[in-house]
């Protein structure tokens, strides 16, 4: 039996994104989707994915800027690009124009050959991005933290999950995964913003033994 490939969808709308997760599993791919091109860059450099599908327009850093940078460390497998709006762009290998066109799609990712998994590849300029991202995101909690807005704080976890790992900071990635889900059930009380400022500061921690010149 031929192996599942494997897609990375990189979408900041969650509407959009869990309808490309259901076109792309309904087409038998194992799908991972992430909402910002930080993120995309951090999970495609593990090597773990046959295919890139990227929407253009995301915050933190576009798809472009992601494609680029990923071009830029040698990132040689496909990226398809998603825009509502006409674009050329070199350095991707297909550009779809929204709404996907999902025949397209399938005959594109049937006609992609199965990829090797690799080691994940890290370098300076991805650190440097990583950490950069890590003090502005711990700057947004704070402020968070401090009006109390425990949705935006549930989003901050999330996103430090989603790198943290990835750059050997598991202790982080756990508590964040912890986080999120207390703040996804539980009410505000003091204990709870108790353990907020104790992430906070393991974040700020993190951060600052890596600071970047």
């Amino acid at each position: 039996m031929t192996a599942q490939k494997r897609i990375l969808i990189a979408e900041d709308d969650s509407f959009l994104r869990s309808l490309l997760e259901l076109q792309c599993s309904s087409l038998n791919m194992q799908t991972c989707c992430v909402g910002d091109g930080e993120l995309l860059v951090t999970e495609a450099l593990s090597y773990t994915f046959d295919i890139i599908l990227t929407d253009i327009q995301m915050p933190l850093c576009d798809g472009i800027q992601a494609m680029q940078i990923l071009r830029r460390l040698g990132y040689d497998r496909p990226i398809f690009a998603m825009s509502a709006d006409g674009l050329d762009c070199e350095g991707f290998d297909y550009i779809f124009k929204k709404p996907v066109n999902v025949d397209l799609l399938a005959e594109l990712l049937s006609a992609t050959p199965p990829q090797q998994q690799l080691p994940l590849q890290l370098n300076s300029q991805l650190s440097n991005l990583f950490y950069q991202n890590l003090a502005q995101l711990s700057q947004e909690f704070a402020l968070a933290l401090k009006n109390e807005e425990l949705e935006q704080m549930r989003q901050i976890c999330h996103k430090i999950k989603g790198g943290a790992a990835s750059f050997g900071h598991s202790h982080l990635t756990q508590l964040a995964d912890q986080l999120q889900q207390r703040l996804l059930t539980d009410r505000p009380d003091a204990n709870l913003l108790q353990e907020c400022q104790q992430f906070l500061q393991v974040t700020q921690q993190a951060g600052a033994g890596n600071e970047r010149t």
